[in-house]
């Protein structure tokens, strides 16, 4: 339903926005069931607002997530009719959220304020709103328009952050229409503005990196700290002086075999700490290494060996 995309679509703003993936706001419901017999002729305020809870599976498809939504969301309707005070006494917290929404669905359109009845027409309408909430989204339909709107009170919330949840919304929709089947964790809402502020601005901090080769850059660390961890993996770890000496072992005897600059080495060993010592030596030979794992479909392997004509291979610890 359309009351699923916007509140699905408000969770992943709010869930992008704090980086968490479990989010809780309030949402208002009519209290006016349409299966309740002459509901629409009862007087008096019936709505309510409940608690929504989404847990992102940051793995889970888009259009998934909000289908999941929507199963969870028709579950919870026949528990509307408790008040937000109890809901917040069982739960054992004064408050359980600070941003709620609501879905408007008046039966207005523009049909509808053309008429006239009895020489009367309407020529407009205007509401006035105030919420008790820090942010308060309102989503309504009018001639199959969706719109949105987000109220928020400014001694509870930046003007800024509420334009950023609403262009991270806005973002949201855009993803679910063009591509409902991608992963919530390739979701990207950061406004361009605020990548670059976060990435340049706030992160300023060029270095300018030593020339120094990265072999080394492992002998001077092993010389400073000889006995600190410098790799480790599966439970097996080499301080700096014995990831530099083995490395050093290994280069010895490969330059015996004649390897040197301007040749490859193809080092095809699974991810462990002789596979660090391979890339070592081979540095420190003046040769370059090139990396191919085990696992690989064996005509990738065939092909990368044809294409880089590598001088040696290594396929065990040595």
């Amino acid at each position: 339903t359309m009351n699923t995309v916007v509140q699905g679509a408000w969770a992943l703003a709010l869930a992008q926005a704090t980086g968490r993936d479990d989010i809780v706001f309030g949402a208002t419901v009519s209290g006016r069931p349409p299966e309740l017999p002459g509901v629409e002729s009862m007087i008096g305020l019936f709505i309510n607002t409940l608690p929504v809870r989404a847990r992102i599976d940051q793995a889970e498809p888009l259009g998934d997530l909000f289908r999941r939504l929507q199963s969870e969301q028709a579950r919870l309707l026949d528990h509307q009719w408790p008040g937000l005070a109890d809901i917040q006494h069982w739960a054992g917290h004064g408050e359980l959220f600070d941003t709620a929404m609501v879905f408007q669905n008046y039966p207005v359109s523009a049909d509808t304020t053309s008429r006239q009845l009895d020489g009367l027409r309407v020529t407009g309408f205007d509401a006035v709103e105030s919420t008790d909430f820090a942010v308060n989204l309102v989503a309504h339909t009018r001639d199959d328009v969706l719109g949105l709107r987000l109220d928020y009170r400014a001694e509870a919330c930046a003007g800024d952050l509420v334009r950023s949840l609403a262009d991270r919304m806005l973002r949201v929709l855009e993803a679910l229409v063009t591509d409902s089947d991608r992963p919530v964790a390739h979701l990207d809402t950061l406004d361009p503005t605020v990548r670059e502020r976060v990435l340049v601005e706030w992160n300023g901090t060029p270095t300018q990196l030593p020339g120094t080769p990265l072999h080394e850059l492992i002998s001077s660390q092993a010389r400073q700290t000889p006995d600190a961890v410098a790799v480790v993996c599966d439970g097996i770890s080499l301080t700096y002086a014995e990831l530099d000496g083995r490395a050093n072992q290994l280069a010895r005897h490969l330059l015996g075999e004649g390897l040197g600059a301007e040749q490859f080495v193809a080092i095809a060993l699974a991810k462990s700490p002789d596979a660090v010592v391979s890339m070592l030596a081979v540095l420190k030979t003046g040769a370059a290494y090139l990396p191919i794992d085990p696992d690989y479909p064996a005509e990738r392997i065939t092909y990368m060996l044809d294409d880089a004509r590598p001088a040696l291979t290594l396929t065990e610890p040595v």
